[in-house]
């Protein structure tokens, strides 16, 4: 009876540790599964009040006022397409998560990276951002974002100075990662940006 106990303890342990985001064993944090299909939907979709005309170019200033820069746009088809400034960085889009539960990660990185007499690695990072806007019943739209985290990592050769003063010549490979972006509080403040500019644009229009 005691036996069964202690299985039941160590079951419900196993189960809490899972449900946690930890590798049982790894002593590791494991990044939490992605969104379904319905609950990524349900993020980067909002129904908002306005006018089509009013929403399409609200959104396009709403972005423009947030830095993106703006790379297509199809009034036609209620596309807008948008990508952010480049920038450099020690970690590719996967690795965000872990960044973001560690404020070392990356200091943690470089010194690794030192230890080993290897160059860090230096991604190049952006985002991409696509807008979908539609009529959807009476001076209502439905505003559909989607952002996706990209990261390109370019081969180099580079030459590092051992211990003896001896020469290294190391090679890394190219890599490419994108990710989309699933933090729910980046859609909703960009949806509510786009909102408030649409009811600025109508109540101007009302004058």
């Amino acid at each position: 009876m005691r036996k069964s106990a202690y299985c039941i303890v160590n079951l419900s342990f196993l189960a809490a540790c899972l449900l946690s985001g930890c590798f049982v064993g790894a002593g590791k944090l494991a990044p939490p599964p992605p969104l379904s299909s319905q609950q990524r939907a349900a993020m980067q979709t909002r129904e908002l009040s306005g006018t089509f005309a009013t929403a399409f170019s609200a959104t396009l200033s709403v972005l423009q006022d947030e830095g993106w820069e703006i790379d297509v746009v199809d009034k036609e088809s209620g596309i807008i397409q948008a990508s952010s400034l480049k920038r450099q960085d020690t970690i590719g889009p996967v690795e965000d998560w872990y960044a973001e539960q560690n404020a070392a990660y990356r200091d943690n990185l470089l010194k690794n990276a030192r230890k080993s007499e290897t160059a860090p690695p230096e991604w190049t990072r952006w985002e991409r951002l696509t807008a979908h806007i539609e009529s959807w019943g009476k001076n209502t739209v439905r505003h559909r974002i989607t952002i996706t985290k990209c990261g390109s990592l370019t081969p180099s050769t580079y030459s590092l100075s051992g211990r003896k003063g001896e020469q290294k010549i190391s090679t890394t490979g190219g890599k490419e990662q994108s990710q989309v972006a699933e933090n729910p509080a980046t859609y909703q403040y960009l949806f509510q940006q786009i909102q408030r500019a649409v009811f600025v644009r109508e109540g101007m229009d009302g004058r």
